[in-house]
């Protein structure tokens, strides 16, 4: 659990993950499923975007983490020269356009149908590469909030941060967040204590999702750019 001051800081940033990544052992998977499950959403909407059917998608995206997991491409990723999520973009334009078949190697089972759906949701018109960048944006949200929720459940501020977790659901669900008075009821308390807890909790998430983003760049001082880029990317 986090102490009254704040999370803690990341044990690891994207960069060295991917270091870890790249070396070999039980401990090298480890890294490299971390990256795999942060990208795979992003990954899929922009081969779905490229045009592909879903079970083409799923297959294209699969293999390029197979292929990233049994082969030696992070040896070429280079930290100085910027974001994680820029060379996985561009590794995989290069792969997504060769299309090429799954080979029948190990698969990783990635695949959701909460994915799947919200994709179909989504603008057909938007650009694939700006399709990848909002999904990568809802990942970080979606990390951030699970980072929260999983530290502070024991805590003295487990009951605002369900009440936040509760409102972000509502809204994403309905279109609209729900009243203070739906609020209020459901945790028998007042109106004040509820816009109190939601004031407190976005300061907090806002936390979270700097440790998020921070996961995904070279450099700690990058992420409150990452952080605007993600807010450019959700229209907000």
């Amino acid at each position: 659990m986090l102490n009254e001051g704040g999370p803690s800081q990341m044990q690891t940033t994207a960069w060295s993950m991917v270091l870890g990544a790249a070396g070999s052992g039980d401990q090298a998977r480890a890294c490299l499923d971390r990256l795999i499950r942060a990208y795979w959403k992003p990954a899929y909407y922009y081969a779905r975007r490229r045009g592909m059917r879903h079970d083409e998608a799923a297959d294209c995206v699969q293999e390029f983490f197979a292929r990233m997991l049994a082969g030696d491409w992070l040896s070429t990723v280079d930290r100085e020269r910027g974001r994680f999520r820029a060379w996985l973009l561009t590794a995989l334009r290069r792969w997504v356009s060769r299309s090429r078949q799954a080979t029948g190697m190990d698969r990783l089972t990635l695949v959701n149908d909460d994915v799947v759906r919200a994709y179909e949701r989504e603008d057909r018109s938007v650009d694939p590469e700006e399709l990848f960048n909002r999904a990568w944006a809802s990942s970080c949200l979606d990390a951030a909030l699970t980072m929260m929720v999983s530290e502070q459940r024991d805590g003295s501020r487990a009951a605002q941060v369900e009440c936040f977790r509760l409102y972000l659901e509502h809204t994403a669900e309905h279109g609209d967040p729900p009243s203070y008075d739906q609020l209020a009821e459901r945790f028998a308390t007042t109106v004040t204590t509820i816009t109190n807890w939601l004031h407190r909790a976005r300061a907090l998430f806002r936390t979270y999702l700097l440790r998020a983003v921070r996961d995904t760049v070279g450099d700690p001082g990058d992420a409150e750019a990452e952080l605007h880029e993600l807010r450019r990317y959700l229209g907000s």
